[in-house]
């Protein structure tokens, strides 16, 4: 038999050695309400007791595993702006008017505070330049 978590083989002990996973039948938890709410990955539910994770076909027998999978990243900013693109894309017409705003906020940001910080520090450079030219 082999370990759920790591794939080693057990032994004669349910409780893996190499990663430490007690191996019973009953191990299996329900997600909590976090994970339901944030899971984006596929679930198969077995709704039969009689199969109850063991199945049988043609004289083999394989085990059925629940595996979760989330490709949605982890942190608050990459969900929020994946989520923005999805409904940009999709036609929302109240998230087009927000990237919208957003767009023209960040182009006046760039054109009022940034350009003339650069302005200024160029300016510096060239009267400092100026002055280091006279002074020789």
């Amino acid at each position: 038999m082999q370990c759920r978590r790591c794939g080693k083989e057990l032994g004669s002990s349910l409780k893996c050695t190499f990663c430490g996973y007690e191996n019973t039948p009953g191990n299996v938890r329900e997600m909590t309400r976090t994970e339901r709410n944030f899971f984006r990955g596929k679930t198969i539910d077995i709704s039969d007791d009689s199969t109850r994770g063991d199945e049988s076909f043609r004289g083999q027998t394989y085990e059925s595993r629940r595996t979760y999978v989330n490709f949605n990243g982890g942190g608050f900013f990459s969900r929020a702006t994946s989520w923005l693109l999805r409904e940009f894309l999709s036609g929302n017409k109240l998230v087009r008017v927000a990237v919208t705003l957003i767009v023209v906020a960040l182009a006046a940001l760039t054109l009022f505070v940034a350009l003339p910080i650069i302005f200024v520090l160029l300016a510096a450079g060239i009267v400092l330049f100026a002055l280091l030219n006279k002074f020789r």
